[in-house]
């Protein structure tokens, strides 16, 4: 790899170590490695029909990167406990015994060996569990930050810089509704918001929102309004050296002060939204001082109740991922407390979708939507259809009386789910676009979602080990397939 002199010249001064020098140049020529982030929430879905998280693990040889004890945690404040980072040189014996520390810990981030699962069949991305939402595909340095930001199921979170989604994702992954908690995630880039709606949607939280904002806008809106802030910046980007040829090509002395200022124009925003006794974390992906530990002092300056948590770098010689800088702040005041609350939700149609969302999204209704919560219908050729998104929805029993009793006119009805294996060929074939045959002792009708309904043909919910892939209309034997042909697997 061709790598700027002035960028060498720059990293160089970084490192006092000429052994660790010679590491971080040899690093340059090593593949990069990902992980994945599993979605918890579904996870709990699927175990109710069957689906087993360890052996999955043990099938895919899934390496924890983080591991959380929730037993020493302040239960009333619902807090989770960072009680050991193995990102860094991962031991033998936590991998051989990693069946029992899990049986003690939730762990949501893992390594993946990818030729590993090549040698299986496997390919992370082309999956029917990664179509199901069971797991966001992620750098696994970029997964460290959150864990540091000590969410509580009930915060009020902020990514000010969402897209893709990875960390907002995480954050989510985090959140209970039930309890209150939400995640307002911001991109300025409406293309990337875009992106990052779509990523959104196959995840399927109802206590999300997606939106196309400046945050001057937000922070005039919401001033103290969020308890979490995240501000993953845009960033020179030397930490996607290895993996991007553009990050190279794009790098310059001028990006790097040029992003060194918008960081800041940023967090002046953030700084205002930012409630008595919240957390706020910033990060990085390069590995640049002027954009880094230069502004983590400047925080410090421009706000003298915010005390520093923790700080950390990435390189690619010290950690199982890329590039990665973040620095975590807590602001001074008493901590916010959970607030009693009942969940409820609201339906709300814009343009030609409509959505179904935890109530507490209601203040971000009219800022420029991609998504708020989970959209249940669509406007079709002739008549409103389910939206793929509602397949999707990790509280689907929840809201599907609320989808039911605010239906437009539609011909169908959702009536029936079909669980298959993995291992079962329809499974890629439904994914394909395909239409496939079904047995009658694979449907089974989903009264606990509507009663009373016994009709031979109507819409069906495909299960993959009681993962939700999609819809598709049962009739005689035979599902034709909705699946989004913007999202079907090509030969």
């Amino acid at each position: 790899m061709h790598l700027p002199e002035v960028f060498l010249e720059r990293m160089r001064k970084l490192f006092s170590d000429e052994e660790e020098w010679k590491q971080f140049l040899q690093s340059f020529s090593e593949e990069p490695k990902r992980g994945i982030r599993v979605n918890t929430q579904k996870l709990r879905e699927a175990k109710k029909h069957g689906f087993s998280f360890s052996d999955w693990k043990k099938d895919w040889n899934l390496i924890p990167l983080f591991s959380f004890n929730y037993s020493d945690c302040e239960e009333e404040k619902g807090e989770r406990g960072l009680v050991e980072d193995i990102q860094n040189n991962v031991p033998e014996d936590l991998q051989e015994n990693s069946s029992e520390i899990l049986e003690k810990t939730e762990v949501r981030e893992f390594l993946v060996d990818e030729s590993y699962l090549a040698s299986q069949g496997i390919t992370i991305g082309r999956d029917p569990y990664h179509e199901a939402g069971l797991y966001y595909i992620q750098d696994p340095s970029a997964m460290e930050v959150v864990p540091h930001m000590e969410i509580r199921p009930f915060d009020r979170c902020l990514d000010l810089c969402a897209a893709p989604g990875g960390k907002s994702m995480q954050i989510a992954d985090r959140l209970d509704s039930k309890r209150g908690g939400f995640l307002l995630s911001n991109e300025y880039v409406g293309e990337r918001a875009r992106i990052l709606s779509k990523n959104a949607e196959r995840m399927g939280y109802a206590n999300l929102s997606v939106v196309n904002e400046s945050p001057a806008h937000l922070a005039a809106l919401y001033p103290g309004f969020f308890s979490r802030i995240l501000v993953d910046a845009p960033c020179s980007g030397e930490g996607m050296f290895r993996k991007s040829k553009e990050a190279v090509e794009d790098w310059s002395e001028e990006l790097v002060e040029k992003c060194a200022l918008r960081q800041k124009e940023i967090l002046r925003e953030a700084f205002t939204m930012l409630r008595e006794g919240g957390i706020l974390a910033y990060s990085t992906c390069t590995f640049e001082r002027t954009e880094n530990e230069d502004i983590r002092e400047w925080i410090e300056r421009e706000n003298p109740d915010y005390r520093l948590l923790m700080e950390k770098r990435l390189y690619f010689h010290n950690s199982s991922g890329e590039g990665q800088y973040f620095a975590v702040f807590k602001k001074s005041g008493e901590e916010p407390a959970e607030e009693e609350r009942e969940l409820s939700y609201t339906v709300f149609q814009k343009n030609k979708m409509i959505f179904c969302y935890a109530s507490q999204l209601r203040p971000f209704s009219e800022l420029k939507l991609f998504r708020q919560g989970i959209s249940i219908y669509e406007e079709g050729k002739k008549e409103w259809e389910y939206s793929h998104g509602l397949s999707h929805a990790v509280d689907l029993k929840d809201i599907f009386s609320i989808v039911e009793q605010r239906r437009p006119k539609t011909k169908y009805s959702l009536l029936y789910s079909l669980f298959l294996k993995r291992t079962d060929r329809r499974v890629e074939d439904y994914l394909l676009g395909n239409e496939i045959g079904v047995e009658e002792k694979e449907i089974e009708g989903i009264g606990e979602l509507i009663e009373g309904k016994e009709h031979k043909a109507g819409i069906s919910i495909l299960y993959c080990d009681g993962l939700p892939l999609g819809f598709g209309y049962l009739r005689n034997g035979r599902l034709r397939n909705f699946y989004p042909k913007g999202l079907r697997y090509k030969k």
